[in-house]
């Protein structure tokens, strides 16, 4: 009898410690709309390197912090919109000491206790609350909604598993993806310019909250990387999701070197469009902006004719004012034909021109406007070495030039990133193969 009870002691002690290992995972509010895991143990290799998020975002360093740091970390968009940071504590008494030492250097507020939960203010935009167990950081806030965003962490620290996101479908997706840095998330919570491509193959009817990126990340020379796939827990937007990326086939490479600094968004692909064509008539920004092109020149017929590489780049999404560059190898030249009546109709910033002085290369269509046409004609590379060697031979990219968006846009998106990433200057989606 001493002995079983010895072992339901034992095995109540693991469930103990088990149930509160996992707890801080419970201040992660359920309905988050993006969530990234962060490995930060000496084992985790990739290319990314050790993440500096603790030195980022609560500058604290050393192997000393409080934090645990052979528990992943996770940021997460709160359902509310803010960007949210949670961690395991592992010596409470020493967190809060460090914090102090950092509030005389003013870089935070000193801490203060209330109801066993530590509170304090770092860099006069994130507040952050801790126990025993969690240290959950929200922002950025402004200085009247400290108090509020305390009580919403308290709210958070206080969660039981139900409330948390393990039990969620998201988690279990981010859960299965092989890398040190994962993230899945909403398209919906996005940048705008970043969501609309990739909507491809989504059913002009679904929600951008219904349509999810799953990826593994890692920041190369100021380039953050997302390597993944869109799904849907949709079935029928997934299979649409799925049929759509089947389309897109390997770059040979034509344009990678032709990037415009100032395009703020670009999909580079290789695909025949008149596959390609349906997917821009269902996503609902692109086929208005087609819509507008085609009452200049044939577009759908422009597109139906390609068969090789294909650059589209845009800016002013967003703003009312979408344009779009297009440079394209062409399958067959016959819609050339119409090309003198559309140079009565065509605005004149709007040019387009037919390049097919190489017998032995594909024609190769361009249209767009000045001078970010330009680019796509000039011979000599306008992009990174580093950058055409990540896009080389990729089924499909999305590349957002952080440089380019206004800038309220380039400072929200930046408060996501730099501290997980630090300075971020492009993202560069790249497609998953299939089945991958």
């Amino acid at each position: 009898m001493k002995k079983i009870s010895i072992l339901l002691g034992a095995a109540f002690a693991v469930l103990l410690s088990s149930c509160s290992g996992d707890e801080y995972l419970n201040t992660i509010p359920k309905g988050s709309t993006a969530l990234i895991s962060v490995d930060p143990s000496p084992t985790a290799t990739d290319r990314l390197g050790q993440p500096q998020i603790l030195e980022n975002l609560l500058h604290l360093s050393g192997e000393s912090s409080g934090i645990d740091k052979s528990s992943k970390y996770y940021l997460f968009v709160s359902p509310d919109g803010n960007l949210g940071f949670a961690a395991k504590v592992e010596d409470r008494q020493l967190l809060e000491s460090q914090l102090n030492d950092l509030s005389k250097k003013g870089v935070c507020q000193q801490v203060t206790e209330q109801k066993n939960i530590c509170f304090t203010r770092v860099d006069d935009k994130w507040a952050v609350g801790f126990n025993d167990h969690s240290l959950l950081v929200l922002g950025p806030v402004v200085a009247a909604q400290q108090s509020q965003a305390e009580q919403q962490i308290a709210r958070y620290l206080r969660q039981d598993k139900k409330a948390g996101i393990t039990e969620s479908r998201m988690f279990q997706k981010l859960d299965s993806i092989p890398s040190s840095i994962a993230m899945v998330a909403q398209v919906a919570a996005l940048p705008e310019q970043f969501a609309t491509p990739l909507m491809l193959g989504a059913p002009k009817t679904a929600d951008a909250s219904q349509v999810m990126i799953a990826a593994s990340l890692y920041n190369d020379d100021h380039v953050l990387c997302i390597q993944g796939a869109p799904f849907s827990f949709n079935t029928a937007i997934d299979r649409s999701l799925k049929a759509a990326a089947a389309i897109f086939r390997p770059m040979e490479g034509r344009f990678v070197y032709n990037l415009h600094p100032q395009a703020v968004i670009s999909l580079l692909t290789h695909v025949q469009g008149s596959q390609f064509l349906p997917l821009l008539q269902e996503n609902k920004a692109l086929s208005t902006l087609l819509m507008g092109i085609n009452t200049a020149i044939d577009m759908n017929s422009v597109i139906r004719s390609v068969d090789g590489d294909l650059l589209l780049s845009l800016s002013g999404i967003g703003e009312g004012k979408m344009r779009m560059v297009m440079g394209a190898q062409m399958g067959n030249t016959d819609f050339w034909k119409q090309a003198d009546y559309w140079r009565q109709t065509a605005p004149r910033d709007f040019l387009f021109t037919m390049d097919q002085s190489d017998p032995s290369q594909k024609a190769e269509f361009l249209c767009g406007n000045e001078p970010t046409l330009s680019m796509l004609r000039r011979s000599e590379p306008a992009t990174k070495t580093s950058v055409v060697e990540r896009l080389k031979g990729q089924r499909m990219c999305i590349v957002l030039n952080l440089s380019a968006l206004e800038e309220s846009m380039a400072q929200t998106v930046s408060s996501f990133l730099t501290p997980l990433f630090g300075d971020v200057s492009m993202l560069i989606y790249s497609l998953d193969a299939p089945n991958d």
